[in-house]
């Protein structure tokens, strides 16, 4: 599979007119020399850098692509501990401090071995976790005076390359590194070029550039032979710090990162190009904390549709997980009843345009309003009465201290106040309304859920 070569850079004029083509090197007459180390630029050198999108356009922008290749970030409940540990390693790598030496397992092998890292925009895995593994071909040719092409043969090489996000810092980090044993010289007939003595060079690279963000560390280069032998990673950190005229809670950045890649050698003084550019997305939000540690730096990947899971049969949050499928199936058999078909919304269905939840903040006049609305229902009075409110807790219900659960969440702004959007309640188990809660909570926190800025759905399995 030959996916994805980079784009041309740009049209050069070098005794004669050629057009450079997106696998060639076009070149004057080749003449070996000592090796010097090319060095990628962050893009083709007659554009400006790429605008930073809105927030909202970035948005909108991220979903439409997830919905079109099928990327979905989902968040099991099932595997949330009783202290509010995930045992998904998306979990682990969100809390970590640092980002890692090497992609951390299994997360990579798992998303390596999908069809889905073989496409151009390779497999967005989860909202911590990008990877790609293709097929890079280089073209090698020269043009005379005249304007004559020569082709000389063609290098390639396959690649494994995965980034990581982070939610301690506002940087991702990409790593590379060549399939061993998977260079290939096509079509070379020998001669004074020794195919696997030619130079490739690769670096991550912000597609915006200063001040938005920057890449730390130098092109990874080495000699096409030495690519085939290599199994460490390089690894490179693009950074986007907080603009400091921006007065916003959360400090979005919507950036775009890409892979450079360059062929110069030593007799082929042109050639380079770089992969299509790659959404993620920084934040600087102050309300994310775990165990009493503040995260209020972050990066995540956004060309996902995010959603949470629970399940039916789930001795821990089972009473709750019915409850909100009855709520997203059946709204109108719910209560608290009202005198018109009931629209209750955030069922998963893989569709951006569906009715999605949008987080608040616990503690303030969303949520609160949330708060006295499901009491209404619950308790039958205020705007609700014996007759449209939720029946009262059986005695065993009452002797088990069962509590009134209600969805949408009350840390949605389509909670129960919602002027738009209709809710239900049901009593449930105490524990099990403790344990949804706070697999609501964790999931909020590993999938770097903000406030009002990124919509969420929810998803009942058996």
């Amino acid at each position: 599979m030959s996916l994805p070569i980079p784009a041309p850079r740009r049209r050069l004029t070098r005794m004669g007119l050629c057009a450079l083509a997106v696998v060639s090197l076009c070149l004057g007459t080749p003449a070996l020399a000592a090796a010097q180390a090319p060095t990628p630029t962050p893009g083709p050198p007659t554009s400006a850098a790429k605008p930073m999108l809105s927030p909202e356009e970035a948005h909108k922008r991220a979903l439409r692509e997830a919905t079109r290749l099928g990327n979905h970030s989902y968040y099991d409940a099932t595997k949330v501990r009783d202290d509010g540990r995930s045992s998904q390693s998306l979990s682990r790598l969100a809390t970590a401090a640092a980002f890692p030496a090497a992609p951390p397992q299994p997360d990579t092998d798992d998303c390596l071995a999908s069809d889905d890292a073989e496409r151009k925009e390779g497999r967005t895995y989860n909202r911590l976790l990008w990877c790609q593994t293709i097929e890079y071909r280089a073209r090698y040719q020269t043009i005379d005076q005249s304007g004559n092409v020569k082709y000389w043969g063609t290098n390639a090489l396959r690649w494994n390359m995965v980034a990581l996000g982070s939610n301690t810092q506002r940087a991702i980090r990409v790593f590379w590194r060549p399939v061993p044993g998977s260079v290939k010289y096509l079509d070379w007939a020998g001669g004074s070029v020794i195919p696997s003595q030619l130079l490739f060079a690769v670096r991550a690279d912000c597609a915006q550039g200063a001040p938005l963000c920057s890449t730390t560390g130098a092109a990874a280069f080495n000699t096409w032979g030495d690519w085939n032998t290599t199994t460490a990673w390089s690894s490179w950190d693009i950074e986007a710090p907080a603009l400091a005229n921006d007065s916003t809670r959360e400090k979005i950045s919507s950036l775009d990162w890409h892979l450079s890649t360059d062929g110069r050698s030593p007799g082929f003084p042109i050639g380079g190009g770089q992969t299509i550019d790659l959404p993620f997305r920084c934040d600087s939000a102050d309300y994310f904390s775990r165990f009493g540690q503040p995260h209020d730096r972050a990066c995540v990947f956004t060309t996902v549709i995010p959603h949470l899971q629970y399940s039916r049969s789930s001795p821990k949050h089972g009473a709750v997980a019915e409850h909100i499928y009855e709520a997203q199936m059946s709204p109108d058999t719910t209560y608290p009843a009202e005198s018109h078909r009931k629209v209750i919304p955030g069922k998963w269905m893989n569709d951006p345009d569906a009715p999605s939840l949008h987080r608040v903040e616990g503690s303030g006049a969303i949520a609160s309003a949330n708060t006295t609305w499901k009491n209404y229902a619950c308790n039958r009075n205020g705007a609700y009465t014996p007759i449209t409110g939720l029946p009262p807790k059986t005695p065993q219900q009452e002797a088990e201290k069962w509590q009134c659960d209600e969805y949408p969440f009350r840390a949605t702004a389509e909670g129960a106040s919602s002027g738009t959007w209709d809710f239900s309640v049901r009593w449930v188990p105490k524990a099990q309304n403790g344990s949804a809660g706070g697999s609501l909570i964790s999931y909020f926190f590993d999938d770097r859920i903000l406030f009002v800025n990124d919509p969420f759905w929810v998803q009942i399995n058996p």
